[in-house]
């Protein structure tokens, strides 16, 4: 059985809404630690693209043996790539040195392929991460940030 992390969403005025996200431990024998300067740029997108928009509205994170992560500093990217109209999500927690930790990755769909190219994965996943801040034009992104955030 694949281990899934569940991320509660809920925005302000709307039902709450539960997404399923899957480990990414078993792609890189670990998790994939993303530099700070990634977020640099991902800030320098979000500042001159209409598309790459921030909400908070993470309500609850727990991990695949049902512990609560809520209280951690997380980044739940959910894309769309605009010509093949591809979704991905992406479940990043922020370190204190202001790197990253790509911890899940989904829909169902997205994470099935991946499976299916497993030796393929990492190498995909790598860069599907750097074009999100190089070709912002490709995509539509929401940046959902935890709600007890202030």
């Amino acid at each position: 059985m694949i281990p899934m992390w569940k991320v509660l969403l809920k925005f302000e005025g709307s039902p709450q809404d539960e997404l399923e996200l899957e480990d990414v431990k078993s792609y890189f024998e670990g998790y994939l630690k993303i530099k700070r300067n990634y977020f640099d740029r991902l800030v320098k997108a979000i500042k001159i693209s209409k598309k790459y928009i921030t909400k908070r509205g993470i309500e609850r994170v727990t991990s695949p043996n049902n512990e609560d992560w809520t209280l951690n500093p997380w980044l739940l990217l959910l894309l769309k790539e605009n010509e093949k109209k591809m979704s991905f999500w992406l479940l990043v927690r922020r370190e204190k040195d202001l790197s990253g930790t790509l911890i899940a990755i989904g829909p169902k769909l997205y994470a099935d392929f991946n499976n299916q190219n497993l030796p393929d994965s990492k190498r995909d996943l790598k860069r599907l991460i750097n074009f999100i801040v190089s070709y912002i034009n490709k995509f539509d992104c929401l940046i959902i940030l935890p709600n007890f955030l202030s």
